[in-house]
C-alpha cells in the first residue's frame, strides 16, 4: 500500500494542512488553527493546502510471490530534457497504433522452471498460486504430487516394458490417470474451434478453445483501432443489453485517449470443458495492454475477467459479463478512468485531464492549473532528465469513484493518489523501472466544488512530484516515505517562504520540546494519529528542503533518484554520503537543528 497525505479541508484531524492566517499582531504566538492546518506568519492571504496522496506504489492486495517473478519493471524510453517542447498530440479519438509489442499472456510469469503440471480438461484445477501478472502454472495438490511420485517409481521398476507402456499411453491421451498433463491428442481436441470433437474420439462435449478466446479478443482490438463500435461489442451476448451499453461507453472513452498501442489478450490456460454437449460458462482472465503516447514508456496491463458462454457444441462463444481483474500480486491499471462514466478529456501540452463529461466546462481551469503546476515542478527539477512528456490526471465525479481507484480502500483524509504502473510484458527484472503512472484526485473535495485554485495547485504539484520520479522506481520495496513524501511535499512548498508560512501542528510540537530530532519512519507518516502523520509529512518535506538549500537542488534531486532506484538501507546511506558528504547520524543531527530553527521560531 501507499501512504496518505492528509487534507485538513475535509477534516481538522488531517495531517498536512490548510492555510490559516495567523494573528497579524502576534505572529509568533502559538497557532490555534486545527490540527493539520498550514498558517502564514503574516496576514498576506492564504497559501496552498497540503492534501492526501498515495505515494508512488500501486494500491493493491499484494501476496507473496517468488522473488524471480515479483514486482518487475522495464527500461524507459529515451530521456528528454526536463521541460521539452511538446509535439502535437494525436487527434482525440485517434488510435494510431503500429505493430506493437509481443503478445501478452495474462498467465505468463518469468522464471518459472518448476515443471508444474497444468490441469486437464477432465478435472477441475487445484487453486493456482497468484503471480504478478496472473496465475502461475498449475501446481498439483500435495497428495496428487505424492501419487505422481509413486507412479514414477513404479515406472522405473517396470523396466523397458513399462516405458513402452507409458509411451503408448501418452499416444492415446492418458498417463495413468486423468489428472496429469494433457496429451497432444487431447490438446488438439481442445483446440477444435466451436467445441466440436473429431470423428471417432470420445463423445462430444462443449469446449472453449484458445482460438475462440483469441478470436473474441482480436476482434475487439481491431475494432478499437479502427473506430468500429459495432465490432467492439459484436461478441457481447444479445441477452445482456446492459453490458453492451457499458462496453459502448468504454469504447467511446477509450477513443478519447492517444494510444501508441492497444491489445486485448486472453489467458492461454486450458479451459475446463462441460460434462456433456450442453451449455458451458467459464471465467477467463483478459489483459488490456495499452500504452498512452507520451505518458508510458511501454505498455502497461489492465486486467479484466470475462465470463464467456457457449450454449452447446458448435454454438457461438459469447461474452456475458466483464468485471475488473484482481490486483493481487502485481500492478493493475484497473480501474482506469475509461472504466467509469462518460468522460471528457482536456488536453494540454503536458497534461491529459480526464473528467466526467458533465464537468467539462469548468474543468478547463483545472487543466490550466495542472499544466502550470507541472511547469513549476519541471523548473525546480535539476536532476536526471525526466522521460514522460505527459501525465494522466483523472478528477472523479464523487468519493465512491475515488475509493475504487484505491482498490476499495476508503482511507481517511485521502484526496489524491499517484499509482505507478509496471510494464505489461512478462519478461521482467527487479532492477527495471516503472512504465507509467496514473494520478487520481477526489472530485468530491470542496477544493473542486469551490474551485479553489491555490489548493488544487498544491495538491496537483504534490501528485505530479510522485509521477515525475515514478520512472526511477524499481521492483521490490519502494523508497522510504520520508524520501517519497518529502520530495512531493518539497515541490508543493517550493513557492512558500518558511519565514512567512508554517505548519501549526509541527510548530506546536517543536516549541513544546516534543520533536525527537529523528527522521520520520513509514509508521510515523502513515500513523492513524492525525498529529503524528501531519508533522511527519512536514518533517519529511523539510528533510529534502534542507538538503536542497544546504547542498544544492541538483544534489537533493540526485539523492531522491538514487533512493528510488535502490531503497536498501546501505544504498540510502551511500546516496546520503554522496549528496552531503555526511553519514546518516551527522546529517540527521544537522537537519534537526535546521528544523528547530525554521519551525520553532
Amino acid at each position: 500500500m501507499t501512504s496518505p497525505d492528509p487534507d485538513p479541508t475535509t477534516t481538522t484531524s488531517a495531517p498536512a494542512g490548510e492555510p490559516v492566517a495567523a494573528p497579524a499582531t502576534a505572529p509568533d504566538a502559538p497557532a490555534t488553527a486545527p490540527a493539520g492546518a498550514l498558517a502564514p506568519t503574516s496576514a498576506d492571504g492564504p497559501a496552498p493546502a497540503t492534501v492526501e496522496e498515495i505515494a508512488g506504489r500501486p494500491a493493491e492486495d499484494a501476496v507473496p510471490v517468488p522473488d524471480d517473478a515479483e514486482g518487475s519493471r522495464s527500461a524507459p524510453v529515451t530521456s528528454v530534457e526536463p521541460a521539452p517542447p511538446m509535439t502535437a498530440p494525436a487527434p482525440a479519438g485517434g488510435v494510431a497504433i503500429p505493430a506493437g509489442p509481443p503478445s501478452l499472456d495474462p498467465d505468463a510469469v518469468t522464471g518459472n522452471d518448476s515443471g508444474a503440471i497444468p490441469p486437464t480438461p477432465e478435472a477441475p484445477p487445484f487453486p493456482a498460486p497468484v503471480g504478478p501478472y496472473g496465475p502461475l502454472p498449475f501446481v498439483p495438490a500435495p497428495d496428487q504430487q505424492r501419487r505422481n511420485a509413486r507412479r514414477h517409481l513404479l515406472a522405473a521398476a517396470g523396466g523397458v516394458l513399462a516405458i513402452l507402456a507409458l509411451l503408448g499411453s501418452l499416444a492415446v491421451g492418458g498417463v495413468f490417470d486423468p489428472t496429469t498433463t494433457p496429451t497432444a491428442a487431447s490438446s488438439a481436441e481442445d483446440e477444435t474451434v466451436g467445441g466440436s470433437a473429431k470423428a471417432g474420439d470420445k463423445p462430444q462435449v462443449t469446449r472453449i478453445a484458445a482460438a475462440d478466446l483469441s478470436g473474441l479478443a482480436d476482434s475487439r482490438t481491431q475494432a478499437l483501432k479502427s473506430g468500429n463500435v459495432d465490432g467492439f461489442v459484436a461478441g457481447i451476448d444479445p441477452a445482456a443489453p446492459e453490458l453492451a451499453t457499458a462496453q459502448r461507453r468504454l469504447f467511446a472513452n477509450l477513443r478519447l485517449f492517444p494510444f501508441t498501442s492497444v491489445e486485448f489478450r486472453p489467458s492461454t490456460a486450458t479451459v475446463e470443458p462441460a460434462n456433456d454437449a450442453g451449455p458451458l460458462t467459464r471465467d477467463v482472465n483478459v489483459v488490456f495492454a495499452h500504452q498512452i503516447t507520451g505518458v508510458d514508456s511501454e505498455p502497461i496491463a489492465e486486467r479484466y475477467t470475462w465470463t464467456v458462454s457457449r450454449a452447446s457444441v458448435g454454438a457461438p462463444l459469447l461474452i456475458t459479463k466483464i468485471v475488473g481483474g484482481s490486483t493481487r500480486g502485481g500492478g493493475n491499471a484497473f480501474p482506469a478512468p475509461w472504466d467509469e462514466d462518460e468522460l471528457a478529456v482536456i488536453e494540454r501540452p503536458h497534461v491529459l485531464l480526464a473528467v466526467p463529461a458533465k464537468n467539462k466546462t469548468k474543468a478547463a481551469a483545472w487543466a490550466d492549473r495542472a499544466e502550470s503546476a507541472l511547469k513549476k515542478n519541471l523548473a525546480v527539477w535539476k536532476g536526471p532528465a525526466i522521460t514522460p512528456q505527459r501525465y494522466v490526471i483523472y478528477v472523479t465525479p464523487d468519493h465512491e469513484t475515488f475509493i475504487r481507484a484505491l482498490s476499495g480502500n476508503d482511507l481517511p483524509n485521502v484526496t489524491g493518489v499517484c499509482r505507478t504502473m509496471p510494464p505489461a510484458r512478462p519478461t521482467m527484472g527487479r532492477d527495471q523501472p516503472m512504465a507509467g503512472s496514473r494520478i487520481t484526485l477526489d472530485g468530491s473535495d470542496e477544493m473542486f466544488a469551490k474551485n479553489d485554485g491555490e489548493q488544487q495547485t498544491h495538491l496537483i504539484r504534490h501528485e505530479l512530484g510522485h509521477a515525475m520520479v515514478a520512472e526511477f522506481e524499481r521492483g521490490g520495496e519502494g523508497p522510504p516515505l520520508w524520501v517519497s513524501e518529502g520530495f512531493a511535499e518539497y515541490l508543493a512548498w517550493t513557492d512558500l517562504s518558511l519565514s512567512e508560512w508554517f505548519q501549526p501542528t509541527a510548530r506546536e510540537q517543536v516549541r513544546a520540546g516534543k520533536f525527537t530530532g529523528k527522521l520520520p519512519t513509514d509508521a510515523d507518516v502513515n500513523s492513524p494519529d492525525a498529529k503524528t502523520s501531519t508533522v511527519s509529512y512536514h518533517y519529511s518535506m523539510l528533510t529534502i528542503r534542507y538538503m536542497a538549500e544546504k547542498y544544492g537542488v541538483a544534489k537533493a534531486d540526485d539523492f531522491v533518484v538514487a533512493v528510488y532506484k535502490d531503497p536498501s538501507p546501505a544504498a540510502i546511506d551511500a546516496a546520503l554520503k554522496e549528496a552531503t558528504g555526511l553519514d546518516r547520524d551527522t546529517f540527521e543531527s544537522n537537519w534537526a537543528k535546521y528544523v528547530k530553527a525554521k519551525v520553532g521560531n
